[in-house]
């Protein structure tokens, strides 16, 4: 059964309108997650942290949830963009003792039942932390060694249980991301559940619900939801024409709902089986990712979908004005099975993927996974979930081995500085990421090999999230036979020149081509040594480069990661794709700068005149640019006054900055209004002078 979802309920108008009126506070900046935090919500104190590993960037508490309902940074993607997409997400475990019903969940983090055990009472645990040492829990089958490049972990029962009380459950929720490209557009959440009631939970549902707000901002209120397979026969929508299935496979050649790189065995795939939400606007909006919900599970025969222990068995879906406040209204979404809903009319959505019912012994544990995959179009997240579901299911293509989530592992980032200067950037970046452990000499994660090869510096002029070109490779090798090739897809076959048939448009939406490295961009451990090398090897400890192709004022985004080649050999197999590090892990941004003056005799107002943009504008999140002229050669302080020609004030600008020559103007005057186009006149007057200095430019708005 599936049901569509055409009519708003009058209330959900006035919902609109409150929304609204709130959401001038909820706008999410572009910030880069740095930091550690401990907040209080509702009255109990929880922890969390950040995954920021790979592109999505989300928030973990120490509650079995992620997200933050307070309007806080959540979950961004791509990491940087400032685009938020999901809000909050959570567990819930059902069941029914006669007329008694428990439902145990945390909802937003208003109602807070799961309750934190020991060493996560103020914490939650993280792989890159020294906390993570404090993983306890052998005799429950917890290994402390890392599975990704960032895992998170926390422990909880159900002590804080409200209404009916708790059922008597320990459970814990470890997450799992990666930095490497191809592999990092997603989060995977493992749940570990023992039923320590007393007796048999027979009957019992399991459930994801996620609130994913495509956008963040006021953009919340127009996403829709789809359904990746429900049967055989019910075809995907199209989710450019509301309410409109499609009838013909899909760009990527690959039938709708269905994956086949895991279940290629089968006449027809297997179906995904996951929620997936969108902003309405189509795919020219302002937000275009499409964030999906897989749940994932160890057993199951791939023969005979009956026999899927935990496959979906719902997906329920409701508006911000509808939460369901009640055991009994929660436990009526997780039971109602055979019912997967999507939504045509945009609105603030929820879903709820459920599973069940299921049985668990006294004493029992079962474990399942939840995925949250991102991607830049439907096609895009789709390939995504195969991909993960192909790591999670490793070589042997069967879950719950030892070569489960088998994920290229590169080597850990370098500590990375960047260095300000007058028409240029200085990088340098220390192989000794901690104290006494150094990248190039630790052994590789998968192989046990000392394998490290070299550096890729990357450099965006956009943001951290897109825009990223390839502009020094440090390599091993005297030769570019490592010349890197793009990632491919499981089964996909990519050409040298980096065509990428799986993309509609014949190349990867993410990452970079780096197919050809222009051999001035080339540089081999053997020429460090030279005094004509571009990268040099300063206190034979860091790297130190000097990027002179940059503009002052503008700002630029860097990255170093490192990469190696495993136990393949790149000589032989010139298409041997590297394990590459994330750019997110020591991603910083940086504007060069000129000097200081002592005097007002070679101010110049750049450009002029100002012709509607400036290579340093940057963009804001919703796509625009941000206008911006400079007056150069400035002393540390002075006040500059802009006028029209017609001798009005504009604006008055105090500055004092002792290290930057140069002072930008955002193109507003004391209002905060857009100025029009016109001559103005700069007056600039020198604090503790009487030296001053007048000139004239013109500004042309809307010009480009």
């Amino acid at each position: 059964m599936i049901r569509r979802h055409n009519l708003f309920r009058p209330v959900r108008l006035l919902a609109v309108g409150l929304i609204i009126l709130g959401a001038a506070v909820m706008t999410v900046s572009a910030v880069k997650y740095k930091h550690t935090g401990t907040g209080t919500t509702y009255g109990r104190a929880t922890a969390y942290d950040y995954m920021t590993a790979g592109q999505l960037w989300l928030k973990v508490w120490n509650i079995m949830g992620c997200g933050d309902a307070s309007g806080d940074h959540a979950g961004e993607w791509p990491g940087g963009s400032g685009a938020s997409y999901v809000y909050t997400g959570n567990y819930w475990f059902g069941w029914a003792e006669g007329e008694t019903i428990y439902v145990i969940q945390e909802w937003q983090l208003t109602e807070l039942e799961w309750h934190p055990l020991p060493p996560c009472e103020n914490q939650i645990l993280m792989s890159n932390n020294e906390n993570w040492s404090e993983l306890p829990y052998v005799e429950a089958g917890i290994s402390a060694d890392p599975v990704s490049d960032l895992d998170c972990f926390t422990w909880c029962d159900d002590s804080d249980a409200g209404e009916n009380g708790p059922i008597g459950l320990r459970t814990y929720m470890r997450g799992y991301q990666w930095g490497v490209p191809g592999h990092d557009d997603w989060i995977v959440f493992e749940y570990k559940v023992w039923n320590q009631h007393g007796s048999d939970l027979n009957g019992y549902f399991l459930a994801n619900p996620y609130d994913n707000d495509c956008g963040g901002g006021l953009d919340y209120i127009d996403d829709l939801v789809l359904f990746e397979g429900n049967d055989s026969t019910d075809l995907w929508t199209n989710p450019n024409v509301a309410g409109q299935p499609w009838t013909n496979p899909t760009p990527d050649g690959i039938p709708d709902e269905n994956d086949y790189v895991n279940f290629n065995n089968l006449e027809e795939g297997f179906q995904r089986l996951m929620p997936v939400m969108y902003d309405a606007g189509g795919e020219e909006r302002d937000f275009p990712g499409y964030i999906g919900l897989r749940m994932m599970f160890v057993e199951f025969n791939p023969e005979d979908s009956n026999t899927f222990s935990y496959r979906v068995r719902s997906q329920h879906s409701w508006d911000i004005m509808n939460d369901p406040e009640t055991d009994a209204h929660k436990y009526g979404y997780l039971a109602d099975v055979d019912t997967y809903e999507e939504i045509t009319t945009p609105y603030d959505w929820r879903v709820c993927p459920a599973s069940g019912p299921l049985d668990i012994a006294k004493d029992a544990t079962q474990v399942w996974w939840c995925a949250v995959v991102m991607g830049a179009d439907l096609n895009d997240m789709r390939m995504n979930s195969d991909q993960m579901y192909a790591d999670f299911l490793g070589p042997d293509g069967t879950p719950g081995t030892d070569d489960d989530w088998f994920v290229p592992s590169p080597p850990r980032a370098p500590r990375l500085v960047g260095i300000k200067g007058d028409d240029q950037v200085t990088l340098r970046w220390n192989p000794a990421y901690e104290i006494g452990k150094n990248l190039e000499t630790e052994p590789d994660n998968s192989t046990g090999v000392v394998d490290f090869d070299g550096y890729v510096v990357w450099r965006s002029d956009i943001g951290y999230d897109i825009g990223w070109e390839p502009i020094i490779w440090v390599d091993k090798l005297t030769t570019n036979a490592r010349a890197y090739f793009p990632w491919g897809w499981r089964t996909g076959e990519r050409t040298p020149d980096g065509y990428d048939p799986q993309h509609p448009d014949g190349h990867s939406p993410v990452e970079p081509d780096l197919t050809v490295v222009p051999q001035n961009r080339m540089v081999t451990y053997e020429s460090i040594t030279g005094d004509s090398s571009p990268v040099q090897k300063v206190a034979g400890q860091f790297y130190e480069y000097v990027d002179n192709d940059v503009v002052n004022g503008t700002r630029y985004y860097y990255a170093v990661v490192a990469y190696d080649f495993g136990d393949r050999d790149p000589v032989t197999d010139v298409t041997t794709e590297p394990a590459i590090g994330g750019k997110n892990a020591n991603a910083l941004d940086i504007i060069p700068t000129m000097p200081v003056t002592n005097n007002l005799a070679n101010v110049k107002v750049v450009p002029n005149p100002y012709r509607g943009s400036a290579d340093w504008e940057e963009w804001s999140p919703s796509g625009i640019r941000l206008g911006r002229i400079y007056f150069t050669n400035l002393p540390a302080e002075c006040t500059i006054r802009i006028y029209t020609i017609a001798g009005d004030l504009v604006k008055t600008i105090a500055r004092n900055d002792t290290e930057y020559g140069a002072e930008p103007w955002d193109l507003t005057g004391e209002a905060g209004v857009q100025v029009a186009s016109g001559i103005y006149v700069y007056h600039i007057e020198m604090s503790g002078s009487d030296e001053t200095t007048i000139g004239k430019f013109a500004v042309l708005v809307g010009q480009n």
